[in-house]
């Protein structure tokens, strides 16, 4: 779903309307932010680097550079399970130092960043952009990109099938049509399947990595939704501005319930300054919905 939508009877009226309404933002890419923390959180619960722990300033050096918790906020000492319930910048730059740059990358990579998902033969989103390795070999990139800052960029879509992934054990190509209809009658003919499926991290560090996300919901920044969930917030910093504010971009990426998760949804609002609602408190509207309707 993309808002603001469009008339399709009247689609000119949308063309220099305000907010885009033509550009499809689920297909387009975008500053990704703390969304991106679970996929260092599941490279070190593999490499079985979990038990890392850091005490946070409220900020981290690296070479020179200080890069800062949101607000500058100490967070004391914190594992894994307190790092992604606070959001800590530091803890993330620290553990992704331990792991070192090619792990986190190649499991970026392998949860589907930097990749275009095919809507059709001849129709994708996005790519997005994963930092090359190369890139990588700075330390201040680095450290930018184990918050999800710097040069990834990502479609909702993208994050949608990195966060299928992480708590299931595999990824999937994001697939658009369950199945083809009859021309004439509309009955279902063939049901189609995702095109790719691969396994990317075990089903232990899976259930682990939902334990830690549902920690989030229950008692960090996305405690909003009111159903069991679990999910990360971020706020991405985007570079632009308006009347001398920063425009972020909000998300919130979560699965329900969070036990035996039936859907994965993800929440973004672009070029915000400060959102009448939570994305957090969005999911939990859709996740209450899905509720009713499955009832």
């Amino acid at each position: 779903v993309s808002r603001p939508g469009y008339d399709p009877e009247n689609i000119s009226a949308s063309l220099n309307a305000p907010d885009s309404p033509l550009l499809e933002r689920a297909f387009q890419c975008y500053a990704v932010g703390s969304v991106f923390k679970p996929v260092v959180a599941a490279a070190a619960l593999e490499a079985g680097e979990s038990g890392f722990v850091y005490t946070c300033p409220g900020w981290c050096e690296v070479d020179g550079q200080v890069f800062r918790c949101a607000g500058g906020i100490p967070h004391g000492e914190v594992d894994l399970a307190a790092a992604l319930e606070k959001s800590c910048n530091g803890y993330f730059i620290r553990l992704g130092q331990v792991l070192g740059a090619e792990r986190v990358r190649a499991l970026a990579e392998r949860v589907g960043f930097g990749q275009a998902a095919e809507l059709t033969d001849r129709f994708r989103t996005a790519a997005g952009s994963l930092p090359t390795a190369e890139a990588l070999t700075s330390s201040g990139a680095y450290a930018n990109f184990c918050f999800g800052q710097g040069e990834l960029l990502a479609t909702p879509v993208q994050v949608a099938g990195m966060l299928n992934a992480l708590v299931t054990g595999t990824w999937r190509m994001p697939l658009f049509l369950r199945n083809t209809l009859d021309e004439a009658t509309g009955e279902p003919l063939e049901t189609l399947a995702h095109r790719r499926a691969e396994p990317v991290i075990s089903e232990q560090t899976a259930q682990t990595l939902r334990g830690l996300l549902a920690g989030v919901v229950a008692n960090g920044t996305g405690r909003e939704p009111e159903t069991t969930a679990a999910g990360k917030t971020g706020t991405a910093q985007t570079g632009q501005f308006r009347a001398g504010e920063e425009l972020k971009n909000s998300w919130f990426a979560g699965v329900f319930p969070a036990e035996q998760p039936r859907y994965t949804i993800v929440v973004l609002q672009d070029a915000q300054t400060e959102p009448a609602h939570s994305s957090a408190a969005v999911f939990a509207a859709l996740a209450e919905m899905l509720e009713n309707l499955a009832r």
